[in-house]
């Protein structure tokens, strides 16, 4: 488990991958399915930098990160990040 969380951010972006290509290979594709597509990849690009970032943080950058990775895809990279990294581990880098 400790190690799908570390890559939890690029499973996120593999999944708006296939938002994008599945309808395009069918021929179907629309808006929806492109907006999908690229919020997945982009939420799961910052989501792999939040959750292999070592630094600890405090409570207002936690805010910033919810507010930029939208309030529900936070939270699953936080507890990804708190199960990929003990807490001795974090303290080693900072």
């Amino acid at each position: 488990m400790k190690e799908i969380a570390k890559y939890i951010g690029v499973l996120v972006m593999l999944t708006g991958v296939a938002f994008l290509a599945i309808p395009f290979l069918a021929g179907t594709t629309s808006n929806a399915n492109l907006i999908i597509g690229v919020v997945l990849v982009f939420e799961g690009m910052l989501g792999h930098i939040y959750v292999n970032n070592m630094k600890k943080g405090t409570l207002i950058t936690n805010i910033l990160w919810a507010i930029i990775l939208l309030l529900i895809p936070f939270a699953i990279f936080f507890f990804s990040k708190r199960a990929a990294y003990t807490n001795e581990e974090i303290a080693a880098y900072n």
